[in-house]
């Protein structure tokens, strides 16, 4: 048994806990929005918006949360509402695999095989009409899909009810959320015109609301006492600063980290010194969310380069350098490792983790020869323990 962890579950990305703090302005801001689907839903009409704001800035939570209290209040209503999410870094930058997911969601007895994405979105709205459900959905990181797709994916989830024309609404919402909006520039006329430029502002938190949020998970994650005040302030403080910026993704981080570190090393309280040893090995593109968010073979890729950058002790290696570390880290793991890696190495550069300096040359962002050793011994066990599970 753990001497520092109670559920160091809650510490995950994955967790969404039932308090947001200092959310409430954005939770008000999207109850008016979508207040009067419920209340009329043969009058209704399908509203597009935005959650905008940096990363580790607490949108996808949100909305998560929103989601579930609109379930909620649906159900009292005797409405049959699901709130459907889908993520294009985890489910796909082309619409015939997002839509199939989100089919999926909607129901497993959809069938989804040989039809194109534009049957697919005809077979859900018939579903939806025919079994009188209700639909809001929810495309998170949108802009990672426009850099990869030229497919007008915006303008279809904006206009589903006009599928079936003269039917009552079935799509209540879409919901876009992004870290900021620079995709707009790969939108058509069109696609702007459906979306509209209205959006809801997530801004970076400061160090006293940090700490709120780490206090909080505190109390679910940790054994009391485990984390006592002078460590949360001085994760807080430090991750507000620059260039951390607030993510609270990374202080949940460094948190997780330290208690990793402080039990590993038979201690019952976490020490200063644990977390200044996680600080030392923090990287704002490599959290454990977007870790999460990575194939199984990206990560392997991943965890080739940093084998790579370490062996070389250079800020930059060769794709054959990559090809060679990749082929011995898949025996490592006893994975079947694929003839082409390109793809792979690009959707990471896509992602903001690794930097094309040259059509040969790769490294880590943000990171410098000067930085690797202090760096990359963190990140690997990181990475190895997320291939691993």
């Amino acid at each position: 048994m753990s001497q520092i962890f109670l559920d160091r579950s809650k510490l995950s990305p994955a967790y969404v806990p039932d308090v947001l703090p200092h959310r409430d302005r954005q939770m008000k801001l999207l109850h008016l929005l979508f207040q009067d689907s419920l209340r009329h839903t043969n009058e209704a009409q399908l509203r597009a918006t935005q959650l905008i704001g940096g990363v580790g800035t607490g949108k996808t939570c949100t909305m998560t949360r929103f989601g579930e209290e609109m379930n909620r209040e649906a159900d009292k209503r005797g409405i049959n509402l699901t709130h459907i999410y889908v993520n294009s870094k985890l489910e796909g930058t082309k619409k015939i695999l997002l839509y199939r997911n989100m089919l999926d969601k909607v129901s497993r007895d959809i069938a989804t095989r040989s039809l194109s994405s534009e049957e697919m979105l005809h077979q859900m709205m018939r579903y939806l009409i025919d079994e009188d459900r209700f639909l809001l959905i929810t495309v998170d990181e949108i802009e990672y899909f426009y850099k990869r797709s030229d497919e007008p994916l915006i303008y279809d989830l904006t206009r589903l009810n006009e599928i079936f024309p003269g039917e009552p609404t079935r799509v209540i919402g879409t919901v876009f959320i992004s870290r900021d909006t620079s995709f707009h520039s790969h939108l058509d006329p069109s696609e702007l015109s459906s979306l509209g430029r209205s959006y809801i502002e997530f801004e970076r938190y400061d160090s006293n609301q940090i700490r709120d949020i780490l206090s909080l998970r505190t109390d679910e994650a940790f054994q009391r006492g485990a984390v006592d005040e002078e460590i949360l302030g001085f994760i807080s403080d430090f991750v507000s600063k620059e260039p951390l910026n607030g993510d609270i993704r990374i202080a949940l981080d460094v948190l997780l980290y330290s208690g990793i570190y402080a039990d590993a090393e038979g201690y019952k309280t976490i020490r200063p010194e644990h977390v200044r040893h996680v600080l030392r090995q923090t990287h704002p593109d490599i959290t454990t969310e977007e870790l999460f968010k990575i194939s199984e073979n990206g990560r392997l890729v991943l965890l080739a380069l940093i084998r790579a950058l370490e062996t070389s002790r250079t800020a930059y290696v060769s794709l054959r350098d990559i090809r060679e570390f990749y082929n011995l880290v898949c025996e490592e793991q006893n994975s079947h490792p694929v003839s082409d890696i390109e793809e792979e190495l690009q959707d990471l550069i896509d992602r903001g983790i690794v930097r094309m300096k040259s059509l040969t040359q790769f490294g880590i962002v943000g990171v410098t020869a000067k930085d690797l050793d202090r760096f990359l011994t963190g990140i690997r066990q990181r990475i190895s323990n997320e291939v691993s599970g």
